[in-house]
Formats: structure tokens, C-alpha cells, sequence
């Protein structure tokens, strides 16, 4: 590690230790409340495992999971396709550059749940907005249930609309980095824009795009608000998000030692895996860099 390095490292202790601190004493006590009987009727007790073994039993808990994990991987593809390109895009635009790029970035400062009930109101049989251009346009003769048909495409679209804006700064920020000289030799070589792309864009962004997709993917695995306003976990389970059975079981049911087990596996399936792509894609990477 450089000097310059171990400055930033030490620059940035403070914000880590405030974050650490504030951060073990919930995550600590709901590690305690799994381990125990706590739902309002009962005396609170000491249950052991007792509670994990329950939640591993629960097919609402499995099926939360599945959910979860095709929501998240769906949205996430479909978000770091589009952004991709659309970064790519805008890198390149240097007329009217600073007006296009606050355009992309508007639908960032809509928050979800408010997304969620415009989507909604889009995506409605009747109402909505999309089924009456599509029959203007002559692709369908008759409306289509989209919230009842296609729950699950309709909460990856409307997410992906929510999240491109994210994304696409990050990556764009990785772009930005790129010496523009590459790109001058490469046309010079007779390089295309394609080539470009998937030799210079690409190869020399993996990092950021890294970053990117984990930070996409443990934001959809974990937060349900466009889904808890655009379908509330229906029609029946078929959105059934684990933050909605999470919600369900500690706001509706008052089992808040049965509810901390989900937040205990919540916690443990998104860091796991954060720790482990950020070790072998980031740190890995940097080491190779310094040799």
C-alpha cells in the first residue's frame, strides 16, 4: 500500500468507526431477539434455535427466498444492460452534455414506494397508459393484466426505470476515469465503436461496474418498496418479497423474535457475498496492480 493509500485509509477510520457504532447495537439486538420468544402475547424466553428451526420449515420463508433472489438477479441484469449502454451513450455526447445527463438522472429522486404507484397507475387493465399505446399502435387487441398476468416482469421493469439513473452514474463515473487517449488510438488502429466498447469501456471498467451490480443487487434483494406499492406481494404470493414476509411477521403479526431470524438470514445473504466479489473483483485487483 502507498503512502497516498494509507492517507485514505486513514482518512476515512473516523466514518468507518461512527458507521461500525452505529450500526452493531440493532444488529446485535436483533441477533439476540432471534434467539428468543418475544411476540407481544407471551412471556419473552429464551428459545434457542428453536426459531431458525421454525423459519426453515416455513414454506412462506422459501418462498419469500425465491422470490427474492429472481427479483433481484432479474432487475439487476436488466439494469446494468441498459445502463451499460446508456452510459456508454452519454460519455460520448459532448453537445448539450450537461443537460442530457440531469434528464437521466431525474427518475433517481423519485423515491420507490412513489414509483411503485405510478407504475401502478401505467400498468393498469383499464387506465393505464400502457395498454392504451400499445392498442393505438395496433400490438394488442385487447388489454393485457399486467399486474395480474405478469407480476413479477411488471416489478423488474418498474425498478429497472428506478435504478438506471444509479447505475449509470457509477459506471459513467468509471468512464470518465479511461484516459481518452485510448479511445484515439484504438480509432487510429481502425478500432469501431463496438470494439471500443468491449475492449476499452469494458475491460477497463469491471470494477466499477462490479460495484455497481453488488450495490444493485443487495438494494432489490433487501428493499421491496416498489413492490409493496405496485403489487403488495400479490396477486396471491406471487410477489411475495422476503422484506414483505419480514414486514408481515413483525408489523402485522407482533412475532418480532420469529421476524429477526429473516433479518438475521437478510443480513448474512447480502453480506456474504458483498464481502467475497468485493475481495476477489477489488482487493484482488488492486493487488495485482501494485506488483
Amino acid at each position: 500500500m502507498t503512502s497516498r493509500e494509507k492517507f485514505g485509509a486513514y482518512c476515512s477510520l473516523p466514518g468507518l468507526l461512527i458507521v461500525a457504532i452505529l450500526l452493531s447495537y440493532p444488529l446485535g439486538y436483533n441477533v439476540y431477539l432471534s434467539f428468543m420468544r418475544y411476540d407481544n402475547i407471551q412471556p419473552v424466553i429464551f428459545m434457542g434455535l428453536a426459531n431458525y428451526r421454525q423459519i426453515c420449515g416455513s414454506s412462506d420463508f422459501w418462498l419469500s427466498w425465491r422470490v427474492s433472489l429472481f427479483y433481484s438477479l432479474g432487475t439487476t441484469a436488466l439494469t446494468l444492460l441498459i445502463s451499460l449502454l446508456l452510459a456508454h451513450s452519454l460519455y460520448g455526447i459532448r453537445k448539450w452534455q450537461t443537460f442530457f445527463r440531469t434528464m437521466v438522472i431525474l427518475p433517481w429522486a423519485v423515491p420507490g414506494v412513489i414509483s411503485g404507484m405510478m407504475f401502478r397507475w401505467i400498468m393498469d387493465t383499464d387506465l393505464g397508459v400502457l395498454n392504451y399505446l400499445l392498442a393505438e399502435l395496433g400490438v394488442i387487441k385487447q388489454n393485457i393484466k399486467f399486474l395480474v398476468d405478469y407480476p413479477m416482469l411488471s416489478g423488474i421493469l418498474a425498478t429497472t426505470w428506478s435504478y438506471i439513473p444509479f447505475m449509470t452514474v457509477l459506471i459513467l463515473a468509471g468512464l470518465e476515469s479511461i484516459p481518452s487517449e485510448l479511445y484515439e488510438v484504438a480509432e487510429i488502429d481502425g478500432a469501431d465503436s463496438i470494439d471500443k466498447f468491449f475492449h476499452i469501456s469494458l475491460a477497463l471498467n469491471k470494477t466499477q461496474i462490479l460495484i455497481a451490480a453488488l450495490i444493485m443487487w443487495m438494494f432489490t434483494f433487501r428493499t421491496p418498496d416498489i413492490f409493496m406499492s405496485l403489487t403488495a406481494g400479490g396477486p396471491g404470493k406471487a410477489t411475495y418479497h422476503a422484506g414483505i414476509f419480514l414486514r408481515d411477521l413483525i408489523f402485522k403479526y407482533m412475532n418480532f423474535g420469529y421476524g429477526s431470524v429473516v433479518g438475521v438470514f437478510l443480513c448474512l445473504i447480502v453480506s456474504v457475498p458483498a464481502s467475497f466479489i468485493l475481495y476477489k473483483g477489488v482487493l484482488k485487483n488492486n493487488e495485482n496492480s501494485t506488483r
